[in-house]
Protein backbone atom coordinates (compact mmCIF):
# COMPACT_ATOMS: atom_id res chain seq x y z
CA UNK A 1 0.00 0.00 0.00
CA UNK A 2 3.00 2.64 0.63
CA UNK A 3 3.55 2.11 -3.15
CA UNK A 4 0.12 2.75 -4.01
CA UNK A 5 0.14 5.98 -1.76
CA UNK A 6 3.73 7.56 -3.31
CA UNK A 7 5.92 6.57 -0.44
CA UNK A 8 3.27 7.41 2.15
CA UNK A 9 3.03 5.54 5.59
CA UNK A 10 -0.57 4.78 6.88
CA UNK A 11 -1.54 6.68 10.25
CA UNK A 12 -2.50 3.72 12.19
CA UNK A 13 -2.61 -0.36 11.55
CA UNK A 14 -5.39 -2.77 13.37
CA UNK A 15 -4.55 -5.69 13.03
CA UNK A 16 -6.65 -9.29 14.10
CA UNK A 17 -5.09 -13.04 13.52
CA UNK A 18 -7.22 -16.13 13.76
CA UNK A 19 -6.18 -20.14 13.82
CA UNK A 20 -8.61 -21.83 11.62
CA UNK A 21 -6.95 -25.48 12.62
CA UNK A 22 -6.24 -25.66 15.93
CA UNK A 23 -6.01 -29.10 16.34
CA UNK A 24 -3.20 -29.81 12.78
CA UNK A 25 -1.67 -26.07 13.86
CA UNK A 26 -2.11 -25.37 17.61
CA UNK A 27 0.15 -22.23 17.08
CA UNK A 28 -0.23 -21.30 13.86
CA UNK A 29 -2.18 -18.47 12.77
CA UNK A 30 -3.80 -19.41 9.36
CA UNK A 31 -5.58 -15.85 8.36
CA UNK A 32 -4.39 -12.06 8.96
CA UNK A 33 -6.18 -9.43 8.22
CA UNK A 34 -4.62 -5.70 8.63
CA UNK A 35 -6.42 -2.59 8.41
CA UNK A 36 -3.89 0.65 7.12
CA UNK A 37 -5.49 4.13 8.39
CA UNK A 38 -4.94 7.08 5.67
CA UNK A 39 -5.65 10.77 5.73
CA UNK A 40 -8.22 9.93 3.21
CA UNK A 41 -7.91 6.42 1.95
CA UNK A 42 -7.71 2.70 3.90
CA UNK A 43 -6.50 0.01 2.64
CA UNK A 44 -7.41 -3.91 3.75
CA UNK A 45 -4.82 -6.35 3.66
CA UNK A 46 -6.15 -9.79 3.88
CA UNK A 47 -3.51 -13.08 4.31
CA UNK A 48 -3.59 -16.83 4.67
CA UNK A 49 -1.35 -19.74 3.84
CA UNK A 50 -4.80 -21.63 4.63
CA UNK A 51 -6.88 -21.04 1.68
CA UNK A 52 -7.56 -23.64 -1.17
CA UNK A 53 -5.58 -22.10 -3.97
CA UNK A 54 -3.22 -19.73 -4.69
CA UNK A 55 -4.76 -15.90 -4.73
CA UNK A 56 -2.46 -13.05 -5.20
CA UNK A 57 -4.85 -9.67 -6.77
CA UNK A 58 -5.40 -6.68 -5.23
CA UNK A 59 -8.72 -4.21 -5.74
CA UNK A 60 -8.93 -0.38 -5.29
CA UNK A 61 -12.02 1.46 -5.05
CA UNK A 62 -12.56 5.47 -5.62
CA UNK A 63 -15.60 7.95 -5.57
CA UNK A 64 -16.86 6.47 -8.68
CA UNK A 65 -14.71 4.11 -10.48
CA UNK A 66 -12.31 0.81 -9.48
CA UNK A 67 -9.37 -1.18 -10.58
CA UNK A 68 -8.24 -4.49 -9.76
CA UNK A 69 -5.27 -6.69 -10.41
CA UNK A 70 -5.07 -10.71 -10.57
CA UNK A 71 -2.59 -12.70 -10.58
CA UNK A 72 -0.22 -10.56 -12.14
CA UNK A 73 -1.53 -10.92 -15.60
CA UNK A 74 -5.02 -9.55 -15.74
CA UNK A 75 -5.98 -5.20 -14.89
CA UNK A 76 -9.13 -4.66 -14.62
CA UNK A 77 -11.30 -0.87 -14.52
CA UNK A 78 -14.38 -0.37 -13.93
CA UNK A 79 -16.81 3.17 -14.26
CA UNK A 80 -20.78 3.93 -13.79
CA UNK A 81 -20.33 4.26 -17.70
CA UNK A 82 -18.25 1.63 -19.51
CA UNK A 83 -18.54 -1.13 -16.03
CA UNK A 84 -15.93 -3.52 -15.93
CA UNK A 85 -12.92 -3.66 -18.23
CA UNK A 86 -10.52 -6.19 -18.55
CA UNK A 87 -6.92 -6.53 -20.52
CA UNK A 88 -4.30 -9.04 -20.18
CA UNK A 89 -0.72 -7.77 -19.02
CA UNK A 90 2.75 -8.84 -20.55
CA UNK A 91 5.12 -10.12 -18.28
CA UNK A 92 7.17 -7.57 -16.24
CA UNK A 93 10.68 -7.77 -18.38
CA UNK A 94 14.07 -8.22 -16.74
CA UNK A 95 14.82 -7.03 -14.05
CA UNK A 96 11.53 -5.80 -13.22
CA UNK A 97 10.21 -8.74 -12.87
CA UNK A 98 12.10 -9.84 -9.78
CA UNK A 99 13.15 -8.54 -6.77
CA UNK A 100 16.48 -10.03 -6.72
CA UNK A 101 17.27 -9.14 -10.13
CA UNK A 102 15.69 -5.77 -9.46
CA UNK A 103 18.56 -4.88 -6.20
CA UNK A 104 21.71 -6.22 -8.48
CA UNK A 105 21.00 -4.25 -11.73
CA UNK A 106 20.80 -1.59 -9.17
CA UNK A 107 24.05 -2.43 -7.47
CA UNK A 108 25.65 -2.86 -10.91
CA UNK A 109 24.36 0.59 -12.36
CA UNK A 110 22.51 -1.29 -14.91
CA UNK A 111 19.34 0.89 -14.00
CA UNK A 112 18.19 3.56 -12.22
CA UNK A 113 17.86 3.35 -8.41
CA UNK A 114 14.10 4.47 -7.90
CA UNK A 115 13.07 5.47 -4.02
CA UNK A 116 9.50 5.06 -4.62
CA UNK A 117 9.69 2.08 -6.79
CA UNK A 118 7.80 -1.42 -5.29
CA UNK A 119 11.23 -2.73 -4.29
CA UNK A 120 12.70 0.01 -2.83
CA UNK A 121 14.33 0.80 0.37
CA UNK A 122 12.46 2.72 1.25
CA UNK A 123 9.04 0.97 0.69
CA UNK A 124 9.74 -1.57 2.18
CA UNK A 125 11.13 -0.11 5.30
CA UNK A 126 7.65 1.43 5.63
CA UNK A 127 6.19 -2.01 4.84
CA UNK A 128 8.07 -3.44 7.82
CA UNK A 129 7.04 -0.58 9.98
CA UNK A 130 3.51 -1.99 8.94
CA UNK A 131 4.08 -5.56 9.85
CA UNK A 132 6.02 -5.01 13.29
CA UNK A 133 2.33 -2.60 13.92
CA UNK A 134 0.19 -5.58 13.12
CA UNK A 135 2.12 -7.67 15.11
CA UNK A 136 1.74 -5.22 17.79
CA UNK A 137 -1.76 -4.95 16.96
CA UNK A 138 -2.55 -8.68 16.86
CA UNK A 139 -0.15 -8.39 20.70
CA UNK A 140 -2.34 -5.52 22.62
CA UNK A 141 -5.91 -6.01 20.90
CA UNK A 142 -5.43 -2.29 20.15
CA UNK A 143 -4.86 0.11 16.85
CA UNK A 144 -1.15 0.99 16.52
CA UNK A 145 -0.23 4.72 15.61
CA UNK A 146 2.59 5.10 13.40
CA UNK A 147 5.52 7.34 13.43
CA UNK A 148 6.62 8.73 10.52
CA UNK A 149 10.11 8.80 9.36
Amino acid sequence: MPWLMDGEAPLSVTAITQTIKPDIYPEVEDEATILLTYPEAQAIVQASWNWPYNRKDMEVYGKSSAVTAKEWTQFGSYSAEQKWEYEELAPLSAPYHDPFAYFAAVVREEIAYDPKGLSSLENNLIVMQILEAAKQSVATGTTVPLKTP
